[in-house]
């Protein structure tokens, strides 16, 4: 890929950051045991957005973990494996500390199936994330129970064992997300164009009558575990010294952090509010989780929420530089924090709406405004 060649008005530190950004190629390169793909740490399951002591852990995070420890066999039945992580005996971690990505309250644990996405432009560079669950039982939706422990089970078994042996060549995943965007998708809330043309490059060896081909058919959002990680890769590049790109940003229900590439590992967290949209019957504002979730990042991007121009501020403004692998969309890629600052404004993200007790799982979605004084003061800290 060529280097950017457009002006840059920033400071050098973000113009060389955006440049290393804009020069990744991630790739879908198959499927492995988790454990085996990345240096886990020691019994430790990783969940989305900054650290979090495990006595405050929210309960949708608590019930995809308890889940991940009956999967490992840590545990023998629920009540002890909720014991274990509550007591620190089974270590929470976040995912994007680790080269990894989950979405909502999914957590990721090392006998789960790996997603592995590459760079091609640098093959040592990778980040994983887990197979997305589908539609009703998913553990990103933060629910417990044998029906979920048992789709849990086939995703990282059947599932995982076919895409391992189907995924047989790299997918690069920059033109499928070009072309998506112009079809319509925003490579988050919507990502069926991407998942369709992602199933279309497996489907010659998947077979078009078989459980797992039917499964994906059914699962629109299965395009977006693949983007998230090709998201940390592309952000993680960013990662130089005096570089105000946001590189990490997610939710755990609790608080909602962010990195900048001048602060590797760094995280700025503030409270985390819950999204404002729509719920379903039944459900009130109480009910709400405040914002959760790795996807936040594709937003911070420039995907998702930040595709729709607001307030009359354009998206210019706030992200610089066009992207030149995407010829169609002519996508906008890369977010520094001294245009948030510059500008007073802040990133919109489209998140899903949990509910907070673990009962019900998705009971919404809408919009999350992070607040201006998180970027302000990860801004702050650069000097």
């Amino acid at each position: 890929m060529d280097d950017i060649t457009a002006p840059c008005a920033l400071s050098d530190a973000d113009c060389a950051a955006l440049a290393l950004m804009h020069q990744v190629e991630p790739a879908w390169r198959g499927v492995a045991l988790a454990g085996d793909a990345m240096d886990f740490p020691e019994r430790t399951i990783l969940h989305a957005g900054p650290p979090m002591d495990p006595s405050q852990v929210a309960r949708p995070i608590l019930n995809s973990a308890i889940m991940a420890a009956l999967l490992e066999d840590w545990a023998a039945e629920p009540g002890e494996a909720e014991a274990m992580i509550l007591s620190g005996a089974i270590r929470l971690a976040p995912a994007q500390d680790h080269g990894a990505m989950v979405p909502l309250a999914a957590v990721f644990s090392p006998n789960m199936a790996a997603q592995i996405v590459v760079d091609l432009a640098s093959p040592d560079r990778r980040v994983l994330a887990p197979i997305n669950g589908g539609m009703a039982k998913a553990q990103r939706l933060g629910l417990a129970g044998p029906d979920i422990l048992a789709h849990l089970k086939w995703i990282n078994g059947n599932l995982a064992a076919t895409l391992s042996i189907v995924v047989d060549r790299d997918i690069p995943l920059l033109p499928i997300a070009d072309a998506a965007l112009v079809a319509g998708d925003d490579c988050h809330g919507r990502t069926a164009e991407g998942t369709r043309r992602v199933i279309e490059a497996i489907a010659p060896r998947l077979g078009t009558d078989t459980l797992e081909r039917h499964f994906l058919d059914g699962a629109p959002g299965f395009f977006l575990n693949l983007w998230m990680a090709a998201a940390k890769l592309m952000a993680a590049a960013a990662e130089i010294p005096g570089s105000s790109l946001i590189t990490a940003m997610g939710a755990n229900g609790v608080e909602t952090g962010v990195q900048l590439g001048g602060q590797p590992g760094r995280w700025f967290t503030v409270p985390a509010a819950p999204p404002e949209g729509l719920l379903i019957d039944g459900a009130t504002a109480d009910d709400r989780l405040g914002a959760i979730g790795d996807s936040a990042l594709v937003d911070a991007l420039g995907f998702g929420a930040m595709l729709v121009e607001r307030d009359g501020l354009p998206r210019d403004r706030l992200l610089p530089l066009e992207h030149p692998a995407f010829v169609q969309s002519h996508a906008r890629v890369g977010l520094p924090a001294t245009t948030l600052v510059a500008n007073a404004a802040v990133p919109n993200v489209a998140l899903g709406i949990l509910d907070r007790a673990g009962r019900r799982g998705r009971i919404g979605g809408g919009i999350y405004t992070p607040p201006l004084a998180l970027f302000a003061e990860a801004f702050q800290g650069l000097s």
